[in-house]
C-alpha cells in the first residue's frame, strides 16, 4: 500500500471510529480526497481495506456507506473477541514482559482519571474507547503472535457511534470493568494462564449491552 492509500485508510477509518461519519452515511470518494489531500485512487484502496474489515459496505450501483452493525453482528464480535482474547492472554501469561504489565495499568489508570473527570457524555466515551482499545490492544501484543493480533485488531474497535446506540458505556459499567483489568493484570504478573484466560473471557462477554446479556439468559428463564 503507497503512502497516500496508507494516509487515506488511516483517516477514514478514523472518522468511522469517532463518529464523524455515521452509519450508512455514503462515502463519496471524490469529497474524501479532497477532505484528506489525496487521489480518488488511493481512497478506493482505503475502502476497500476497510469492506475487509467490516467498517463499510460497497452496493452494486449505489456506492460504499458506512455499516451498520446489527445487534446479532455486535454479539458476534464479542463472541468471537472472547475466544481470541482468551486465547491471547493465556499465551500473554506464559510469554509476556514486565514492561506489558506496565502498559496495561497505565492504560487502567487512565480510565481511573477519566472517571474522576467532569466530562461530556461524549468526551467520557471517546476516553474510554480510546483506553480500552489500547489495554486490549496490549494483551495481544504480549501474547506475542502476529496472527492472533491481526485477527483480532478490527474486533477491539468498535465505532463510537455504535457503542452509544447501544448505551455505552454506562451499561457496561465502567468501574466494575476497570476493576476486571485490574483482576487481569494481577493474573498475568502471577504467570497463571488458566485464570488470565477464564477472567478474559468473563470480562468481554460481560461487557456486551445488557440488552443482548438479558436476551441469552432468557432461555434459561424457562427452566
Amino acid at each position: 500500500m503507497t503512502r497516500a492509500s496508507s494516509l487515506a485508510y488511516d483517516t477514514v477509518r478514523q472518522l468511522i471510529l469517532d463518529g464523524s461519519v455515521l452509519p450508512g452515511e455514503r462515502l463519496v470518494e471524490e469529497d474524501l480526497a479532497q477532505r484528506v489531500g489525496v487521489s480518488r485512487t488511493s481512497i478506493r484502496d482505503s475502502l476497500r481495506r476497510l469492506a475487509g474489515e467490516g467498517l463499510v459496505r460497497s452496493e452494486a450501483n449505489r456506492g460504499t456507506f458506512v455499516a451498520e452493525l446489527s445487534n446479532s453482528e455486535i454479539d458476534e464480535i464479542f463472541q468471537l473477541r472472547a475466544a481470541l482474547e482468551g486465547h491471547a492472554t493465556a499465551l500473554a501469561a506464559l510469554h509476556g514482559r514486565p514492561e506489558h504489565w506496565e502498559q496495561l495499568s497505565r492504560h487502567a489508570d487512565e480510565i481511573d482519571a477519566l472517571l474522576e473527570r467532569d466530562l461530556d457524555p461524549r468526551q467520557f466515551v471517546l476516553g474510554f474507547q480510546t483506553s480500552n482499545t489500547h489495554f486490549h490492544q496490549v494483551l495481544l501484543q504480549a501474547s506475542g503472535s502476529q496472527r492472533l493480533q491481526a485477527l483480532a485488531k478490527s474486533l477491539i474497535e468498535l465505532p463510537l457511534v455504535t457503542m452509544k446506540q447501544h448505551n455505552w458505556p454506562g451499561e457496561v459499567k465502567v468501574r466494575r470493568s476497570n476493576e476486571q483489568h485490574r483482576e487481569i493484570i494481577a493474573a498475568l504478573r502471577a504467570g497463571d494462564p488458566l485464570l488470565a484466560r477464564l477472567q478474559v473471557q468473563s470480562h468481554i462477554i460481560h461487557a456486551r449491552p445488557r440488552a443482548m446479556i438479558e436476551r441469552a439468559l432468557a432461555p434459561l428463564a424457562l427452566l
